[in-house]
This record gives C-alpha cells, sequence and structure tokens, in this order.
C-alpha cells in the first residue's frame, strides 16, 4: 500500500505538469491568434505534425484542448473547460483511440480520477480527493470481474486503512489499517463466514511482527508467529486450545530451522525435527514418553525419509531399522525377539511389502520365506522347520487366508503331507506314510459332530479300510472294513476319556452288525447282543464276569423274549439249561450238567 500511496502522488504531480504546461502556453499567446479563429491548430514540437487543437466558443473562450502525445497525428488526451477553468481531462494511454482515463475538476482542483482496464473497456479504478486534491478514497477492481474489490481510505492525504472482497462475493475478507501510510494491523476472514481467520500486527516500519492464525476455523486462533525485521523467526501452535503450545518451530531467512513438538500434552517435547534448507533433515521421537529417544529418522536432501531406526521395545537398542528411497520404503531388519540380532528381513516393491524372511537359528540363511501380493496378502509362506538347510513346508494362500500346507515331513524331497483349508479354518489334511506318493490317510475336520475323522485307504479304491473319529483329541469311535465292501466289519465305541465302551461286529461277512459288545470301565466285556438270523433283531444275550462268559439267553421264537438261559463256571463250561415250552417268560425245564451225570450218561 506504501507503494500505491507515492503512485498517486507521482501521478498527481505528472498530471499538473502536463496540464499546466498547454495552459501555459494558451494563456500567454498573443489575443489576436487565438481569435482569428474557432479552432486553433499547431505544432508545438516543430516537425511538420499538429499536435494540439484548441477550441473556443463565441466569446473566443477556450472549451477544449487535444493534444498528440506520441506523435501519431491521432489525438490522445483531451481537456474541456468551462469559463476558462479545466473541468474535465480525458486521456488515451495505450493510443488504441479508446479513452481509458478520465479526471474531474472543480475550481480548478481535480476531485476524481477514473482508470478503465485496457483489456476489458470496464473501469477498474476510480480515486476521489479532497479539497487539498488530496486522495479521500479508492476503489479497485483487481480481479477484472466488474466488481470493486478493493477499497482504500485516506486521512489527510495518508493511507488510513483499507478493504478487500478476495473472493468476489461482494463480502469483504480483508480489513487493514495504516499508520504513516504504513500497515499497523490486518485483519483475514478467508472463507467469509464472518469469523476472522488470522490478524496480522506490523512494526513501526510496516513490517509483520506478530500474527495470529485460526487454521482449523473453529474460531480460536491456535497458532501465533512472530518475525524479525518482517522475516518469520517462530511459530507455535495451541493445539487444544489449553494455553500451552504444543508445536513450537524456529525459522531462520523465512525457512524452518527446528521444529519442536509435545504429542501427549504433559508440556515436554517428545519429538524434535531438525531442518536443512527449509526441508527436514534429521528428527527424534520418544514414542512412549519415558523422556528418553526411541525413534530416529533421517532424511535425504529433498526431505523425503531416508532411514528410520527404531527401539520398538524400549531397551536402549535399536531393535528395527528400515530404509527408503525417493520416501517409500525399501527394506526393512527386525529384531522381533530382542535378542540382539536381527532375524527379520522385510523387501518392499513401490512401497509394499513383498517379500519376508526371516532367520530363526541365526546362521545367516533365511529358514522362512514369505511372499506378498499387491494388497500386501500373504500368498506363500515356504519355511525349513528343522533348520537343516531345506525346505520342508510350503503354505499357501488367497485372498490373505490360508488354503494349503505341503510338508515333506520326511525330508526325502517329496510331500507327504498336505492341509487344506476355507475360510482360513483346517478342512481336510492327507498323508502319504509310505512315501509312494499316493496318499492313503486322510483326515476331516469338517464333519460334525467330530472334530476330526481320519480314513485309511491304502489301496486307494475310495473305500477306506479304517475310520477313527475323534472330539476334542480324543478317539469316540473306530470302524473298520475288513474285507473292503465299503460297509465297515468292526465298530467300536468310546467315551470322552477314550475308554472303549461299545463295540459292534459283522461275524459272519452279511454287510450289518450281527453282534454287538459292551465294556465296564476297565474296557472288559461285560455283556453281547446278537443277531443269528439277520432279521436285525437281537435274539441272543451274552454275560460276562471278569471277561468269562458266566450266561447265555437265547429268543428260540423271534418273540423279542428270551426263552433259553444257559449258564457256565469259570472255565466257561456249560453248567445248567432252561428251557421255556410254552413261552411264557418262565423256565419249564432245567438241565444240570455235571460229571456224575455225565458218567452216567456215558454207562
Amino acid at each position: 500500500m506504501k507503494i500505491t500511496s507515492r503512485l498517486i502522488t507521482h501521478y498527481l504531480i505528472l498530471f499538473l505538469i502536463m496540464l499546466i504546461i498547454p495552459v501555459f502556453c494558451i494563456t500567454f499567446l498573443p489575443g489576436q491568434i487565438w481569435a482569428k479563429e474557432d479552432i486553433v491548430r499547431r505544432d508545438t514540437d516543430e516537425d511538420g505534425k499538429i499536435d494540439q487543437i484548441a477550441f473556443f466558443d463565441k466569446r473566443s473562450k477556450l472549451i477544449r484542448l487535444e493534444s498528440d502525445s506520441n506523435a501519431d497525428e491521432i489525438m490522445d488526451r483531451f481537456q474541456y473547460y468551462e469559463d476558462e477553468q479545466i473541468k474535465r481531462v480525458e486521456r488515451d494511454t495505450n493510443y488504441d483511440q479508446k479513452i481509458d482515463i478520465w479526471d474531474y475538476f472543480e475550481a480548478g482542483k481535480r476531485i476524481r480520477h477514473e482508470r478503465a482496464s485496457i483489456d476489458t473497456g470496464r473501469l477498474n479504478q476510480i480515486v476521489q480527493f479532497d479539497s487539498e486534491e488530496r486522495p479521500l478514497k479508492m476503489q479497485k477492481d483487481t480481479s477484472a470481474d466488474g466488481q470493486f474489490d478493493s477499497i482504500y481510505y485516506f486521512e489527510q492525504g495518508k493511507l488510513s486503512r483499507s478493504t478487500k472482497d478476495t473472493d468476489g462475493d461482494v463480502k469483504v475478507n480483508v480489513w487493514q489499517t495504516y499508520r504513516d501510510d504504513k500497515p499497523l494491523e490486518r485483519r483475514t476472514d478467508q472463507d467469509g463466514d464472518g469469523q476472522i481467520e488470522r490478524m496480522t500486527f506490523f512494526d513501526t516500519q510496516g513490517l509483520p511482527k506478530k500474527s495470529l492464525h485460526d487454521l482449523d476455523r473453529d474460531g480460536s486462533m491456535e497458532v501465533v508467529r512472530t518475525y524479525r525485521e518482517g522475516i518469520l523467526c517462530e511459530q507455535k501452535k495451541d493445539l487444544d486450545q489449553d494455553g500451552k503450545f504444543e508445536i513450537v518451530t524456529q525459522f531462520e531467512n523465512n525457512e524452518p530451522v527446528k521444529q519442536q513438538k509435545d504429542a501427549n500434552a504433559d508440556e515436554r517435547f517428545d519429538i524434535i525435527t531438525w531442518f536443512k534448507n527449509g526441508k527436514p533433515h534429521y528428527q527424534e521421537k520418544d514414542t512412549n514418553f519415558d523422556e528418553k529417544e526411541d525413534v530416529f529418522v533421517y532424511f535425504d536432501a529433498k526431505g523425503f525419509v531416508e532411514k528410520t531406526e527404531e527401539d520398538t521395545k524400549y531397551t536402549g537398542r535399536i531393535d528395527r531399522i528400515r530404509t527408503y528411497c525417493n520416501g517409500v520404503p525399501a527394506k526393512e531388519i527386525y529384531d522381533a525377539d530382542g535378542d540382539g540380532f536381527k532375524e527379520t528381513i522385510t523387501f518392499f516393491k513401490q512401497g509394499k511389502v513383498s517379500v519376508q524372511t526371516q532367520d530363526c537359528n541365526k546362521d545367516g540363511k533365511a529358514d522362512v520365506t514369505i511372499y506378498f501380493n499387491d494388497r500386501e496378502e500373504k500368498e506363500k509362506v515356504e519355511s525349513d522347520t528343522n533348520l537343516n538347510g531345506k525346505l520342508d513346508t510350503w503354505e499357501y494362500y488367497r485372498n490373505g487366508k490360508l488354503f494349503r500346507i505341503e510338508k515333506d515331513d520326511e525330508g526325502d524331497g517329496t510331500i507327504g503331507l498336505k492341509v487344506f483349508f476355507k475360510n482360513g479354518k483346517k478342512q481336510k489334511l492327507i498323508r502319504d506314510k509310505d512315501n509312494d506318493g499316493r496318499f492313503e490317510i486322510t483326515q476331516w475336520f469338517n464333519k460334525s459332530p467330530w472334530s476330526m475323522v481320519m480314513e485309511l485307504d491304502a489301496d486307494l479304491n475310495g473305500k477306506p479300510e479304517g475310520r477313527y473319529c475323534y472330539k476334542e483329541g480324543v478317539l469316540r469311535v473306530k470302524e473298520i472294513d475288513e474285507d473292503g465292501d465299503g460297509k465297515p466289519d468292526l465298530k467300536e465305541h468310546y467315551n470322552a476319556q477314550g475308554k472303549l465302551i461299545r463295540s459292534e461286529e459283522d461275524e459272519e461277512g452279511v454287510g450289518s452288525f450281527t453282534i454287538t459288545w459292551f465294556y465296564n470301565d476297565a474296557e472288559e466285556a461285560i455283556r453281547a447282543e446278537k443277531d443269528n438270523n439277520h432279521d436285525n433283531c437281537i435274539d441272543t444275550w451274552f454275560y460276562y464276569e471278569k471277561g468269562n462268559l458266566v450266561r447265555v439267553e437265547e429268543d428260540t421264537n423271534t418273540d423279542g423274549k428270551p426263552d433259553l438261559w444257559e449258564e457256565y463256571d469259570e472255565s466257561e463250561a456249560l453248567v445248567k439249561r432252561a428251557k421255556d415250552l410254552n413261552f411264557d417268560g418262565e423256565a419249564d425245564i432245567w438241565e444240570v450238567e455235571s460229571e456224575q451225570e455225565q458218567e452216567q450218561v456215558s454207562r
């Protein structure tokens, strides 16, 4: 604004000089020359071209004076008079034969100045003057939208205040005051919401000395900037409006040199950043707020992160180092277990995790290699689980979820085990027990109500010879198909403790169970039920004590009730037999087996 005031003063002086010269010439020319005609043409610089034309009224009074200031023989300056006093001056400053400047006078003094845009032809500046021809008010259209967006007010010819509409919404966004033609205070409402977002205060030289900023536009000035000789030297931010500054930045030559940040509002700076050439150069962080730095960041000449060193376990020892290329991660080494050896190495591709290796036995060779897709999801994992230098386990992922594991559990270079998953849950396992390339053992993990079902199909005909059903890791049901017909010949049932409680057998190979055994807690047979005629009805019952047969009951007429009873001794020799001849449920004939009776029968 100081420049604007000077330009006005300079323009005023120049205008008065140009105005006085032609008036002086006219005033002192011999009267008879002007009186001869109403129009007088003159070549003032004697170059052979008319450069001045004066027009007079019938009383020989000057009413208009036209001038050619660039010797193109086209008049570009027009002065209008009333009673020989100048009233208006019009000028074509770019010589396009269109007036672009107007000056208005009263009593010989200029009261108004207007200027039009050379590009649009519309007025873009109006200056009003006081009685002493000093600027009183100036309006400018700085955006060429046809609206006067900047207004300057003067007192005794000196600029005192101004307003500016920066976004063309006919609302003032900037208010500024002046002292001695120099800025004193500026207020800015950038978004036109009626709230001031910035206040700037100036020193006696008109240079900024302090500014307040509401960067988050919440109505509170959270940023304070201080200046030295108009150059920013410090910026402080109070993010939570508690009167304490959480971020303090020092500047030199308008460029940051150091920044301190209090991340947890404990009034201690836990992040310190140094700058070089206005860009971050080095940074230290105390991430756990124990007053000890645990993260160290190095930047390249462009201000991009070049390397980070971290003490992630807060032991005072760096356990993770990451390097970057143009601020994008390229490689990371990490000591996951905190033993001082960085066993994990991660490689990045275009800033995303691509490959990760782990050296579990610290021999300098990777024991685990993990491959990732473009979404940073696992695709494949290769492992040397026994640390013998040979890969033996492969994991495969789909959409970041495990769907298959393959394992060389014998170390012979062939896959002996495969595990299949669905939605991350184990579904099936197949095993090649004899390493002949054929998977004869299958374990299922999705067959309710069992937690696991294992099948043995040695001949790979699709008809397992054995099936073992587990619940919570305990065998509950076992099925054996000895003849390979796809139907179990033996089925054993176990309780939650894994003890045998019942078994079913197809003794005669008829395709269905013909006898069922029941056991006590010691897994000793205590009872058996048999279907002798294969009609799916029990017709014989066997009873045991301490593993020995003690009684047999039989239903001979298939009415579902026993009608024949036999008892045995400890040697399982028949000692007694009874029969129900009329099938009323009671014995009618008793037969006793003894050595004496046997001798009599033999005589």
